[in-house]
């Protein structure tokens, strides 16, 4: 999990709860600050009494990717055999990591597994179910147009990080897009559990930060560099080019557009 200056004590609270109290207990959880936090995010994270917790902490903003990096640095080094993601104002279900390891020891050649998620409003009110291929092979097939695994449910198998490396420090904002794509080219195995084992948070501001030109551009370079780097031909640029300039719509209308292009 990666903290920065805008996370709400109220949902850290919620989410570091939502993984400590895991009906799967051993792990460790690693926590990078990045760059300064709310006193009071800090005062929860330092007093917790939890061996599990690991608490990383730096001076100056360097943003999600290189935070992620700088844990994936740390736990590779460690040794450990799975490597799990979780998001600071998000929940996992308690069970979330019992069935994902469940479902690694069911299936041995998947390497990137995630679940399927209720998004939830800035109130815990929900909003939208949201469903993932289960297979690698429908997961490979939705990442022509759109990423096939919701990142913070995520456990990497230690050998997807081997094969695929890091996340991109030189995406405008989709270094979880390119992951996965660095994933499909070292020929890791991917899935996703077909259950609701997470609660996905949608910010009040989540559509009004997610268009304009230079969000429709970002994406569409990003969805270009993704087709050419697994051969996807000219039909997966035009999905990215429908995908970015959805982007430069209305709100209203672009709400609209993120329920209904998805069923």
């Amino acid at each position: 999990m990666s903290l920065y200056k805008n996370d709400r004590f109220e949902f850290v609270k919620l989410s570091v709860e939502s993984i400590l109290n895991q009906t799967y207990k051993h792990f460790d959880f690693y926590v990078q600050y990045d760059g300064p936090i709310r006193e009071e995010v800090d005062s929860y994270l330092s007093g917790l009494e939890d061996e599990r917790m690991r608490i990383q902490k730096r001076a100056e903003n360097k943003g999600l990717a290189q935070s992620l990096n700088d844990l994936l640095n740390i736990v590779m080094s460690a040794g450990y055999e799975y490597i799990a993601r979780m998001d600071a104002d998000d929940i996992s279900e308690l069970n979330r990591f019992e069935r994902q390891i469940q479902y690694f020891d069911e299936h041995p050649k998947v390497e990137c597994l995630g679940t399927w998620a209720v998004e939830i409003m800035g109130d815990g009110g929900e909003y939208y179910r949201k469903q993932m291929p289960e297979s690698h092979e429908d997961c490979k097939k939705l990442f022509r147009k759109r990423d096939c695994m919701i990142h913070p449910t995520v456990i990497f198998r230690r050998s997807y990080i081997e094969k695929s490396g890091l996340y991109s420090l030189d995406t405008y904002f989709g270094e979880d897009t390119m992951m996965w794509a660095q994933g499909f080219v070292a020929g890791c195995v991917f899935a996703n559990v077909p259950e609701y084992l997470f609660r996905f948070r949608l910010d009040d501001n989540f559509f009004k930060r997610r268009r304009g030109w230079k969000h429709a551009k970002g994406i569409f370079t990003l969805r270009h560099k993704v087709n050419k780097m697994l051969h996807y031909g000219v039909m997966a640029d035009f999905w990215a080019l429908a995908y970015a300039g959805a982007k430069m719509m209305p709100i209203c209308m672009l709400n609209v557009i993120y329920k209904t292009a998805r069923k």
